[in-house]
This record gives C-alpha cells, sequence and structure tokens, in this order.
C-alpha cells in the first residue's frame, strides 16, 4: 500500500474521533521518563564515584607534598621562595606528576566501568518507553493501535545513537576537567600559603562542583533525547503541530509555565527565555521536562497501525 493509500486509510479509520473537523488534540500527553533521569543520574553518580575514590588515594601524598614544600607561610609573599627540599617550579612540576599518575589510575577504573554499554542501555529503554507512550496516547486519542515493528527501523535510531556517542563524550571529559581544576586550586592554594585543611576544603567543593554538573547533564541530555524521539514520531504522522505541556511540579520555570496550554509549531518553537529570544521545542531547552500534545491533522495524518500491517502480508 502506498502512502497515499495508508493515507486514506488512516483517515477513514479515525475520522469519528474528529467529529468533523480537522484537528484534535490528543487526549494524553506522553509522559515524561522521570524513571530514567533517575537512573541516568545513578550512572553519573557512580562515574564520579570513580573519580572520587581515586582523590582519595591521592591526598595523602598531595598534603605531604604541600607540607615539604611550605617555607613557613612565605609562599605567600615570595613565589619563588624554597622549601626545604626544592623551589616553587619544582613544586609545580612534582605536583603536575602526582595528578597525571592519577589521572593515569583513573582511566583503568572508568575503563572497566563500561560507560558506553549503560548509556546503550540508556538508550534502548528511552526508545523502548517512548513507542509505549506513542502507542497509548494514538490508541486514547483516535482508537487505533500502532505497529511496533515500524519505529525500531534505522530511519529512527541512526540519531538516538549519536546521542551515545556525545553523552559519553560529556562524562568523560568532567574529570579530566576536574583534575585540571585541582591543580589550580592546589598550586594557587600553596602560593597563596593556605593550609593544608583550606586546601582539602576547596579540593572537595571543587570535586561537588563537578558532580553537580554531572547531574545537570544527565537531567538535561535524557530530557533531550525524550524530545528527540517524541518530535521524530510525531512529524512522522504528519504531525505538525502541538500544545506545549508542563509537568506541573516546583521544578517548572517561570518563562515555561507561561507557555502551558498554549499551541505552536514544531517548525516555529516559542520563547522559551524572553531575555535572550531563544526558541525551543518542549525538551529542547537545558533541563526541560516538558511535553508536546500532539495535534492530530486529519488531512496529513500518516501512522503505521495494525490495519496497515494485516493488509501487507495478504
Amino acid at each position: 500500500m502506498n502512502v497515499q493509500a495508508m493515507q486514506e486509510a488512516t483517515r477513514d479509520a479515525v475520522k469519528k474521533k474528529f467529529h468533523g473537523k480537522r484537528y484534535l488534540v490528543s487526549r494524553s500527553p506522553m509522559k515524561y521518563p522521570q524513571h530514567l533521569e533517575r537512573d541516568y543520574t545513578r550512572i553519573t553518580n557512580a562515574y564520579m564515584g570513580l573519580l572520587n575514590d581515586t582523590l582519595r588515594e591521592y591526598i595523602p601524598e598531595i598534603k605531604a607534598l604541600l607540607d615539604d614544600y611550605r617555607d613557613e607561610a612565605a609562599n605567600a609573599d615570595r613565589p619563588d621562595a624554597k622549601g626545604k627540599n626544592g623551589d616553587w617550579q619544582e613544586f609545580s612540576r612534582m605536583l603536575r606528576r602526582v595528578l597525571e599518575r592519577a589521572e593515569v589510575d583513573l582511566k583503568k577504573k572508568t575503563a572497566n566501568f563500561d560507560l558506553v554499554r549503560r548509556l546503550n542501555d540508556l538508550e534502548n529503554r528511552a526508545h523502548k518507553y517512548s513507542i509505549r507512550e506513542w502507542k497509548r496516547v494514538v490508541r486514547q486519542t483516535l482508537g487505533i493501535n500502532i505497529f511496533d515493528d515500524y519505529y525500531d527501523g534505522k530511519f529512527f535510531r541512526e540519531n538516538t545513537r549519536q546521542w551515545v556517542l556525545q553523552n559519553v563524550d560529556l562524562i568523560t571529559t568532567i574529570p579530566k576537567e576536574t583534575l585540571k581544576r585541582m591543580y589550580n586550586v592546589i598550586s594557587g592554594g600553596q602560593y597563596a600559603g593556605k593550609t593544608a585543611a583550606e586546601i582539602g576544603r576547596q579540593i572537595q567543593a571543587s570535586y561537588n562542583v563537578s558532580k553537580s554538573h554531572a547531574r545537570f547533564i544527565a537531567r538535561d541530555q535524557m530530557a533531550k533525547l525524550n524530545a528527540q524521539i517524541t518530535q521524530r514520531q510525531q512529524t512522522d504522522a504528519g504531525i505538525t503541530e502541538y500544545v506545549w505541556r508542563t509537568v506541573g511540579d516546583g521544578r517548572v520555570r517561570e518563562s515555561h509555565r507561561h507557555l502551558n496550554g498554549k499551541r505552536f509549531k514544531y517548525s516555529d518553537p516559542p520563547i522559551v527565555d524572553p531575555k535572550t529570544g531563544r526558541r525551543a521545542n518542549p525538551g529542547e531547552d537545558y533541563q526541560c521536562r516538558c511535553v508536546a500534545l500532539p495535534v492530530f491533522d486529519i488531512d496529513g495524518l500518516t501512522l503505521p497501525w495494525e490495519a496497515e500491517a494485516k493488509q501487507q502480508t495478504k
């Protein structure tokens, strides 16, 4: 059956639901995958835990290095002051060597973590979840069942595979950047004559910032993946418009709350940040958990529903 014939068959099957109108707003939104966001956060927490373990192993050596090269707090005024075993430049070189060894050890730990496999598994679950939700929305609104296998094809998976590669890169760069900051924290603290306890607190604070950034990635990237799959499914079905729907909790930002219940086109997304004029569809803005209620257009509707699959086998 060609596309035109499929469209006509779909229109005949669902026209009663439209009650003579061209457009029909979905009766139910696709639910945001909160459980998958939590699972992504668990992955990033575990990955960052490897960095924390590595830092704990090397902190005693770093403290000993600080004590060895401290010159009675004179370093705060004389950057060229010499400790009992060398000058400032030597201290910097030895500190860098320690952190380089820490990075090597961290690479060994992360190699066994199998991040690619974990993110692939998460992406596969997100894909299956989106299919279930899309089927539910179509069934509740139009009264027909979608043919599953259509959404498992290469056409719908090429972009989500790219998502895995991008997220591996995002996560793996965090420990590397953290260790670079550690060098600045330690050497800067030594230069300023701070105590080992003060430098230790700064190291912990820097790690906490990195862990918070990892949590941000988890929330942000899961929302973007969900939005990406949802938009692909809807536009492939001939849907060009949607109604913005927030999740309705305290995390919803004011600018998104203002969009709730309003209708927009995928090709002309609304302004999500009045200060910058930035535009985005649901889920595309940073850490956005909003979803798009599809507006079904009976004239352009193209859905791979079960009746079509049965006819192909006759």
